[in-house]
């Protein structure tokens, strides 16, 4: 289903069934080529009955960022490995998990995190076999290997770059004659990320990646915003002749959350808000004007930020809970809003918050919310198979920080959760339109 041309290691690879062989064993993933939201089926044949085997995994992300994952099986009767069938017995994770060697993904350097720099190339991501158990970084040259291709653009789906006014950010269109459904998408922290954005139109919405700082001629730092920015980015995005009339959606991730349920207040041309572990008041150091106003920011108590092994910084409890008089004003939203709340998010307590923005809901008699909590999430929610960013450099900290979570765990919340936002942003679109 994908063309687009395969990496060095995958070139080097690339057989016609995309299964190869040393002997009489092999290992085969099916479909060899699609989606990172798409599971895969991985397949070892050619062994010897109850034989200890170790299945590892590396992806080669840019230049200096290697990520690595392995697990340990035994053979069957047949002297085969199904992962979607069998458990794995160690390694970076256990049990019946058939994408476990995918989100449980670790850098090589800690703190690292994958980040797609262009996702108009796919990922290519190298699976091999070796006889024994072992911690993946075996020098013996395995008994079989393949490589798995993952792509956040599906077959068809173009990437715009947008310069319309003030307003900067980067438009995916999917195949086919529009209009679409539109959502619009953001993150925090200087992240200029596009993945998301680019799976969502391969899930049939336009998707506009909306930036605000760190991209193209917008400020490299995150210190001054307005609602004017926000607003505008709103109504050309509305307007746009490949996006269905009715309002559109967003998605906003830790701060990109923040400024969604902000952008809620600001328009009736939102038809859906979906807050990703975001906070209910506007964070330091950002001046935010709105509508002529700088919203107050939350206090920070640093005493309370702590360095941990290898210089990881624990932050939390040094973001404070907000006052109520300085809170998002969430009762004039009127769209659905959809809260997503990590109950192991370290960076600060995403579910509290959002229980404190219901109960504000609450208060002005409104209904027009829905809340999911996932037990050991931690602060970074990415697209299903995703590997989860425990720790990562954080901007404000000047520092790597943790953003907790267990790993299994937030990876399962990850891949529980991509599909009922989907369901989430389609059935605002339809009570949008009555």
């Amino acid at each position: 289903m994908y063309t687009h041309g395969l990496s060095k290691v995958a070139a080097a690879l690339s057989r016609s069934t995309r299964s190869c062989s040393r002997l009489m064993a092999s290992i085969a993933a099916s479909p060899p080529s699609g989606l990172m939201c798409e599971k895969v089926d991985i397949t070892v044949t050619g062994l010897d009955k109850e034989q200890p085997v170790t299945l590892s995994a590396t992806l080669q992300a840019g230049n200096d960022a290697q990520f690595r994952s392995h697990a340990h099986y035994i053979t069957d009767s047949t002297g085969s490995v199904v992962c979607s069938r069998q458990a794995a017995v160690g390694g970076t994770f256990s049990g019946v998990q058939p994408m476990g060697l995918f989100w449980s993904l670790q850098p090589d350097k800690k703190g690292t995190r994958l980040v797609p720099r262009d996702v108009t190339q796919q990922l290519a991501v190298e699976l091999q076999v070796h006889t024994g158990h072992n911690n993946g970084t075996s020098r013996q040259e395995p008994i079989a290997r393949c490589v798995v291709e993952r792509a956040f653009m599906g077959e068809g789906v173009t990437r715009t770059v947008v310069r319309e006014g003030r307003v900067r950010g980067v438009l995916f269109l999917p195949e086919g004659k529009g209009p679409f459904p539109g959502v619009i998408d953001m993150y925090g922290n200087h992240n200029i990320l596009e993945h998301r954005a680019a799976l969502l139109a391969s899930q049939g919405f336009a998707a506009f990646r909306l930036m605000f700082s760190v991209f193209d001629d917008l400020p490299k730092v995150e210190k001054y915003m307005d609602s004017d920015y926000f607003e505008q980015a709103v109504d050309w995005f509305s307007a746009h002749p490949q996006v269905q009339p009715g309002g559109v959606g967003v998605v906003g991730l830790s701060l990109g959350g923040t400024l969604a349920l902000v952008m809620g207040t600001l328009t009736d041309k939102i038809n859906a808000v979906v807050c990703l572990n975001g906070n209910i008041a506007m964070l330091p150091p950002i001046e935010f004007n709105y509508r002529g106003e700088i919203l107050p920011t939350v206090r920070l108590d640093l005493s309370k930020a702590k360095v941990k092994e290898e210089g990881v910084i624990d932050a939390d409890g040094v973001v404070n809970d907000p006052e109520p008089e300085i809170c998002i004003k969430v009762e004039h939203i009127r769209c659905p809003i959809l809260f997503v709340a990590g109950e192991a998010d370290t960076n600060w307590k995403s579910v509290k918050l959002a229980k404190q923005a219901i109960a504000r809901l609450q208060s002005h008699g409104k209904t027009n919310y829905k809340l999911l909590t996932y037990p050991g999430t931690g602060h970074v929610l990415e697209p299903p198979h995703m590997p989860h960013c425990k720790i990562a450099y954080h901007p404000m900290a000047r520092g790597v920080i943790d953003y907790g979570g267990e790993t299994a765990a937030h990876c399962a919340a990850q891949e529980d959760l991509w599909p009922r936002m989907i369901q989430f942003l389609r059935k605002c679109r339809r009570h949008s339109q009555l």
